[in-house]
């Protein structure tokens, strides 16, 4: 009977490590800054590479006030592109980093990363629901990336969503064989559209 139990205790999916400390909650809440740094210094990074020249601009989603980098000096749509989707590719290559070298982060303390991961997958799904639902101001990046490419809003929301939606299986099923593959060709679709278009 004790070895049924243990079997049954070894074979139970594994629990996520627990937060106890407020400092847990702070380096949670530091990666989601760090997620939010990685998003927006790469359209720094590809702003400043390409001497887009850009400004901050005060955009709204219904009651809720936003910001947009927008560049002033784009040379051609594949330019537009690249520099909108890059806040998305610096997301895609730290999640990719982070369940590549641990991909049992679940059952890990590691708060930092997490709140990274977090921030990740809720600002692509927020972003694929506004794609989704053809919503959004036209400086937001999906609808920047839809113009560009001459695509409905709904296809970028797509692009976005899969990768996400696979990232979070991902997290709690480590052992997944496809999910990483598909999370991949869905982040490497994002990025080949610059160059297909």
């Amino acid at each position: 009977m004790l070895s049924l139990c243990s079997r049954s205790l070894a074979a139970a999916p594994p629990k996520e490590a627990d937060f106890r400390r407020v400092t847990d909650w702070l380096w949670l809440l530091s990666g989601v800054v760090a997620g939010f740094v990685a998003h927006e210094g790469g359209h720094l990074i590809l702003n400043a590479a390409t001497d887009a020249k850009p400004e901050l601009r005060k955009v709204t989603l219904g009651p809720f006030p936003f910001f947009a980098i927008q560049p002033t000096e784009i040379r051609s749509q594949q330019q537009a592109y690249a520099i909108t989707m890059m806040g998305f590719a610096m997301q895609d290559l730290y999640s990719e980093l982070i369940l590549g070298i641990d991909p049992r982060l679940r059952e890990h303390h590691r708060p930092f990363l997490k709140g990274m991961l977090g921030f990740h997958v809720v600002l692509s799904t927020g972003y694929a629901i506004t794609g989704l639902a053809g919503i959004g101001p036209p400086q937001s990046d999906v609808n920047s990336m839809a113009r560009t490419l001459q695509v409905p809003s709904w296809g970028i929301g797509m692009m976005l969503l899969v990768p996400a939606a696979c990232d979070v299986y991902r997290y709690f099923v480590p052992d997944s064989r496809w999910a990483p593959w598909v999370s991949l060709g869905g982040k490497l679709s994002l990025i080949g559209a610059a160059a297909a278009f």
